[in-house]
């Protein structure tokens, strides 16, 4: 197992899940330090750069060859209430799942999807779909996950309003206030939902959360010609 731990924002991160590279039921693609690049701008601080790309691995513990390398940082930080934010550029190709978010560090849920996004077919984000009638133009989602697994629930991922700029072409800021009273969620500073529910808030009151950034891909995804794709974060940010 690689322990390979970069600084990058003011904070430490492994190239990979704290607890593996490769999720035992999720093995299509794994968790690659090769995948994982940052790169100096001449302006302030290293450009954070996730890629995709076919990079074949043998996990004898699972008896499997996984095909497909993808970037993924964790914070070594354990977090609690808080401001937290990127500003990142979408990775572009067919089948990418690129994502920023939070998942406790005692046990699995809950998680907070900050954003999930969604290429599908289409190499792009574009929401074909009726929501684009809402002006609901991009397939870049929030969710929540909750309860004891394996009875656990999620709050339904939400599509939002986000501006007629292409996620792919424009650095977008995907950012979270989470407190006792309540769970905001904003992109490029518009509040496009929150969280009040006791219920919830109390579920999450009551752990830490490790901290994710990552492209990865979906189960639909061509395993022998993956697409090569760059997600690219210009920097993290939490504040208390």
């Amino acid at each position: 197992m690689s322990d390979k731990i970069i600084s990058w924002s003011g904070y430490e991160w492994l190239t990979r899940e704290r607890w593996g590279q490769i999720h035992p039921d999720k093995t299509l693609c794994w968790y690659d330090s090769t995948a994982v690049e940052k790169i100096y701008v001449t302006y302030g601080e290293d450009q954070l750069v996730l890629k995709t790309h076919y990079n074949p691995k043998y996990f004898p513990h699972l008896d499997v060859t996984s095909n497909i390398g993808v970037g993924l940082v964790s914070n070594t930080t354990k977090f609690k209430y808080g401001y937290f934010e990127i500003e990142a550029k979408l990775p572009t190709g067919k089948h990418l799942w690129p994502a920023f978010w939070m998942w406790s560090w005692d046990t699995w849920p809950p998680e907070i999807d900050i954003f999930e996004g969604y290429t599908k077919k289409t190499k792009n984000y574009f929401n074909w779909s009726h929501e684009m009638l809402l002006g609901k133009f991009w397939n870049v989602n929030t969710n929540i996950h909750l309860g004891n697994y394996p009875d656990n629930y999620n709050l339904k991922a939400k599509t939002h309003w986000m501006g007629f700029k292409d996620p792919t072409k424009h650095f977008i800021k995907y950012s979270c206030d989470w407190t006792p009273n309540y769970l905001d969620f904003y992109y490029n500073g518009k509040k496009v939902r929150s969280i009040t529910d006791k219920d919830c808030l109390e579920q999450l009151d009551n752990t830490t959360m490790n901290l994710v950034i990552n492209n990865s891909v979906d189960r639909d995804v061509d395993i022998n010609n993956p697409p090569r794709s760059e997600f690219i974060i210009n920097y993290f940010k939490y504040e208390k």
